[in-house]
């Protein structure tokens, strides 16, 4: 009997090994975890939304910035497999049956050739396509600019308006713009960043103002963050009114922003304070090109 119970202990230790063994050594656990890793990636575009263009997520499958690149041009496409899964409130832009011929990208910048679909773009949507492209792929850490070819042509002007575009596209050419100008002469931009209701969800909504403000940029945008009278009636900011921009300091490529207290305060819910944070930086990233943002309440950062 003690024998055979001993037996018994034996190969049920033996058997829990091997079943450990085999856990840790079969391939497809491994592959397993690989694609939940990769289904968690997302990429950020930007789409239509009530003649504005909203930023979304989408689950990217891939790391490789090649691919990101190609999932990117096929989730802006009117009527792709991936539009497929996009929110209805949220059209893509890119013409149907608009094929990306080829790409190469390097030093930051990335050259983009499509097929003479691309060309079959409306009047009034041919400048957000532009804007869409540019902010869609520059949210990839490595593209600064791209260059836009159609059948290989460098695409030099608007399709319909003729309105010339700049040799390199980046952020500086602006989204959503509005022309907020008394004058033509002394006139600067500013993009700020707003968001929009969709489904209970807030989504990003960067707008560039062109306004003839004398003050400098940094105070445009706080000024334009924290007013009541924002340019659009669906656009919200959660910068709370009495939020004062008490100093900055600006370092190279650095820059410090010191406010009073009422900077965590929102007039919605103050778990918003990440989206008044965001806001400032990205208004402030885009607008002057700097990329390290500190944000202080009476000279503690936060």
């Amino acid at each position: 009997m003690l024998k055979n119970a001993i037996k018994k202990r034996i190969t049920i230790s033996i058997i829990t090994l091997l079943i450990i063994f085999i856990i840790y050594i079969i391939p497809v656990n491994k592959d397993y975890e690989k694609t939940i890793t990769v289904n968690n990636n997302t990429n950020n575009i930007y789409l239509l939304n009530n003649n504005k263009l909203v930023r979304t997520s989408v689950i990217s499958n891939s790391n490789d910035t090649d691919n990101k690149i190609k999932e990117i041009i096929n989730s802006l496409t009117i009527n792709s497999k991936s539009s497929n899964y996009i929110n209805n409130k949220l059209k893509p832009i890119i013409p149907e049956n608009t094929k990306l011929i080829s790409h190469s990208l390097d030093n930051k910048l990335l050259k983009i050739n499509f097929s003479k679909e691309l060309l079959n773009i409306n009047k009034d949507n041919e400048e957000k396509l532009i804007e869409s492209l540019i902010y869609s792929l520059t949210e990839l850490d490595n593209i600064d600019n791209i260059m836009i070819f159609v059948e290989d042509n460098l695409l030099t002007k608007l399709p319909n308006s003729n309105k010339n575009l700049p040799l390199l596209l980046n952020r500086n050419y602006g989204i959503n713009k509005i022309y907020d100008l008394t004058n033509i002469n002394n006139s600067s931009k500013v993009t700020v960043y707003y968001y929009t209701n969709i489904d209970d969800k807030y989504n990003v909504v960067p707008v560039t103002i062109f306004t003839n403000e004398t003050e400098e940029k940094v105070e445009v945008i706080i000024k334009n963050l924290k007013s009541a009278s924002i340019y659009q009636t669906d656009l919200v900011s959660f910068l709370n009114n009495n939020a004062k921009l008490l100093d900055y300091e600006i370092e190279e490529n650095k820059i410090k922003l010191n406010f009073n207290q009422y900077l965590l305060d929102t007039f919605y819910d103050d778990s918003l304070i990440e989206e008044v944070k965001y806001a400032i930086s990205n208004s402030i990233k885009d607008s002057l090109n700097i990329n390290e943002i500190e944000i202080q309440v009476n000279g503690n950062t936060i």
